[in-house]
């Protein structure tokens, strides 16, 4: 995956872009349109509205499961909703549970799209995660557990074996330094440097 740092969607790749097929759209000849939408390595970009447009992206290792409707007069035109159901867990961080984009053509395809896509971001960040895991216990710290989705249309990724508590000995100043840049860049969380640093420290 290029382009991606610290599960922060960065990538300008693009994989599918649309906007939505609605009465509004088919009324104005595609001129105005209600919703419009872009794929790329690891996020779903989106805007919306008619007078004001609001712009959003979400990443995509966040979609959990995608479910395809289609009304009568959708089906007709090759077109139907789609919602992807988020990670509940971070849906404070970003503002919303689920997201649907509303009268994309051939939604199927888009479906499949995204949850393959989705699959092989949460599949990048889980061997990141089992890397930090080895940087820690290289440090001499113990396991910060960090949590990447798990996968509903594929099996989860390995768990993370467990580290070994850390040593007695070893140079401590460098151990405690190692915590802080890993706090820095973003790998640990301020409860998870507390607790490391007091294992360090015991």
């Amino acid at each position: 995956m290029t382009g991606m740092t610290e599960m922060n969607p960065t990538s300008t790749t693009i994989l599918w872009t649309g906007a939505s097929q609605d009465l509004t759209s088919l009324a104005t000849g595609g001129r105005l349109q209600t919703g419009s939408y872009t794929v790329t390595e690891d996020a779903i970009r989106f805007a919306s509205g008619l007078i004001s447009t609001r712009e959003e992206s979400i990443p995509l290792w966040m979609v959990m499961d995608a479910d395809l409707t289609q009304h009568i007069s959708q089906r007709v035109r090759g077109v139907g909703d789609l919602t992807l159901r988020l990670d509940p867990r971070y849906a404070g961080r970003f503002g919303q549970a689920m997201l649907i984009l509303r009268s994309i053509e051939n939604p199927s395809a888009v479906r499949d799209l995204i949850l393959r896509q989705a699959n092989a971001v949460r599949q990048f960040w889980a061997q990141r995660s089992y890397e930090r895991d080895i940087e820690l216990r290289r440090a001499g710290a113990v396991s910060t557990n960090i949590v990447v989705p798990t996968v509903t249309a594929e099996p989860a990724a390995p768990a993370t074996p467990a580290l070994e508590p850390a040593p007695a000995s070893g140079d401590l100043m460098a151990q405690l330094v190692k915590l802080g840049e890993m706090k820095t860049a973003g790998l640990l969380t301020d409860e998870e440097f507390t607790a490391a640093k007091a294992k360090l420290l015991a």
